[in-house]
């Protein structure tokens, strides 16, 4: 037996798409650190008769954790704790004590709870109550080898029971396997596409005997995955692995299991003692609000401009008016002037800057929707930086302010210099 996983996700809104499930992605990802590699994800409608069926099929395979997401709520269609025990052919048990925690609940926001909120109390015979994050208590029930944890649907809710208690019970599980279990690395790169690294990572076997390859595309970037067998030669075949891949990726890896690319460049700011600025024009403040996500940047930003006009450019970071006329906005000789302005005018040791054409409309032949210049300036010595970019306006400008910290990042672990 392995040590896998599997999801059921139920909801009429997800298969009408009205709502996009995100708590796939978070799951799969969090099992896979464990070790625990999901072999299936079934979406399905709420329909208690399909729902129970669902789980039955899942629990013949017997999956070393089967994770139930939505069909928490008080409502006639929510519908996972009568399912589950129709599933193991339990009944529901009424927990007082959970009662009355719904009800502080909603005593601490100022309602009073509903009689519709009673059915949230009830559990299958056996199972455990999850502490509660919202209004949605979730519960874990052991059905043989096979851990049952049932979690509320909106995604809050659901992370931060996972991680305070589910986690730590499917940690505890997968060390105790007794089967064949697997370590997982993530290798997590910027600036580099999937087929890039494919080509340049062709001496690798990808699904090899011992460690298993994959990448994994996002935004704000790309990661390698590698799942090696828990032993002595998969851990020794992991870290060779590892080891050449990094080589091979150069200064586009940011690390291993390492955090984004805004804590990451704070951290080599604080280390380095250095402050920033930025000047923003097409990404309209998104790089500021990278920064400023992580708790903390206070003690190295300083602030920003949003220089969306060719006036405010000028006025606020001094960009002279006849570069302006001889080069365009969209430029990397302005882009270099708007990263000199707002370390000027904030007095920081290193600024970024980003001008572009965001689109959908805009463009020309000779500067099309995509194109983005960075600028970056650190100690007083400036580098651009040319970006050509793809997808929709929110795409380019989201791709664009990630890039220009890569930039900065970059350039801070070749020397303050550089």
């Amino acid at each position: 037996m392995s040590s896998n996983g599997e999801m059921i996700f139920s909801g009429d809104e997800l298969l009408r798409g009205d709502a996009l499930n995100t708590n796939q992605v978070f799951l799969g990802e969090k099992l896979l650190d464990l070790g625990i590699f999901s072999t299936r994800a079934l979406c399905i409608a709420d329909d208690l008769h399909d729902m129970s069926a669902a789980i039955r099929e899942s629990l013949s395979r017997e999956p070393l954790v089967l994770i139930l997401s939505g069909g928490l709520g008080p409502t006639d269609d929510d519908l996972t704790r009568e399912a589950v025990a129709q599933a193991l052919d339990v009944p529901l048990e009424l927990h007082e004590d959970l009662l009355e925690k719904v009800r502080e609940k909603f005593a601490s926001r100022g309602y009073v709870m509903g009689d519709s909120n009673r059915k949230q109390a009830l559990l299958p015979q056996g199972a455990t109550a999850i502490p509660i994050s919202g209004t949605a208590p979730g519960f874990t029930i052991q059905h043989g080898r096979t851990l049952i944890a049932a979690l509320p649907g909106v995604p809050w809710e659901l992370k931060e029971m996972w991680t305070q208690t589910v986690e730590p019970l499917a940690r505890a599980l997968a060390a105790s396997f007794e089967g064949q279990s697997h370590v997982v690395r993530r290798i997590q790169t910027f600036g580099i596409g999937e087929s890039s690294v494919a080509d340049m990572l062709t001496e690798f076997d990808w699904r090899g005997s011992l460690v298993d390859i994959g990448t994994r595309a996002k935004l704000d970037g790309l990661s390698v995955i590698l799942r090696a067998v828990d032993s002595p030669e998969g851990l020794q075949a992991l870290e060779a692995t590892q080891k050449r891949i990094v080589e091979l990726l150069g200064d586009r890896v940011l690390g291993i299991g390492c955090e984004g690319l805004p804590e990451i460049v704070g951290d080599l700011l604080r280390k380095a003692g250095l402050s920033l600025a930025v000047a923003e024009s097409c990404t309209g403040g998104q790089l500021g609000k990278r920064i400023t996500d992580v708790p903390g940047s206070s003690d190295y930003f300083l602030g920003g401009v949003i220089s969306y006009s060719n006036e405010a450019k000028m006025r606020v970071l001094g960009v002279p008016e006849d570069l302006l006329a001889k080069h365009g906005a969209v430029s990397a000789e302005v882009a270099a002037a708007m990263a000199a302005g707002a370390a000027t005018l904030l007095v920081s040791d290193c600024a970024l800057s980003i001008t572009g054409v965001a689109g959908p409309g805009g463009g020309t032949e000779e500067k099309p929707v995509g194109l983005v210049y960075l600028g970056s300036t650190v100690n007083g010595v400036v580098e651009m930086e040319q970006l050509r970019l793809w997808g929709r306006r929110d795409q380019v400008r989201e791709r664009a302010a990630l890039a220009a910290l890569d930039l900065l990042r970059r350039r801070l672990l070749k020397g303050v210099a550089r």
